[in-house]
């Protein structure tokens, strides 16, 4: 008996600190909707970043929102959606995530890249913004890489450790690096 004592401790701190850090990044500008859990995050910019109902945001997650100024540099994350352990948001544009989606741990997305003309060295070359979409009930494996201009389509499924570099039609399985299509859902 006396063992369960220093857990429900624990558990009350931990709702706590989860209540004071909502609390901290809603004043900072950060819209958190009812009923999320929100772990120890990084976010210099947290006015770019919406969060909806019901979503958990484990800790580690690291939004890079670098264009604070820009209307079109958020991150919209929808109700119910589940963000794992050490996800990178680097977003320079726009990122927008529908319902019951999860995204497993060490996940990261990435809008911007670079042309590769050969006239100017790779530091010089143009940067190119493309914004990236999750329609709703996605499912991210772990340790995936999402790059610029991919819409994952409604119910498809992203196998662990891909590579998506292009748009998935909704209710497919894609894995690989590069992804590819596995199977019809």
């Amino acid at each position: 008996m006396k063992q369960r004592y220093p857990a429900m401790l624990r558990h009350k701190l931990s709702n706590v600190s989860i209540s004071l850090r909502k609390k901290y990044y809603k004043f900072l500008g950060m819209q958190i909707n009812n009923g999320v859990v929100l772990g120890k995050i990084k976010c210099k910019w947290p006015g770019k970043i919406s969060v909806g109902n019901e979503s958990v945001i484990e800790d580690d997650v690291v939004f890079k929102t670098p264009q604070p100024f820009a209307e079109t540099n958020f991150v919209k994350i929808g109700e119910r959606v589940f963000i794992g352990h050490g996800c990178d948001f680097n977003i320079t544009l726009g990122l927008t995530i529908g319902d019951d989606c999860l995204i497993a741990a060490n996940t990261t997305f990435v809008d911007a890249g670079r042309e590769m003309k050969r006239d100017l060295p790779i530091n010089q070359q143009p940067v190119i913004h493309k914004p990236i979409i999750l329609k709703n009930d996605v499912w991210i494996g772990a340790h995936s890489i999402i790059l610029q201009g991919v819409t994952i389509g409604e119910g498809s499924i992203v196998g662990a450790g891909s590579l998506v570099n292009k748009s998935i039609p909704d209710y497919q399985i894609w894995a690989g690096t590069p992804a590819r299509f596995i199977k019809n859902r």
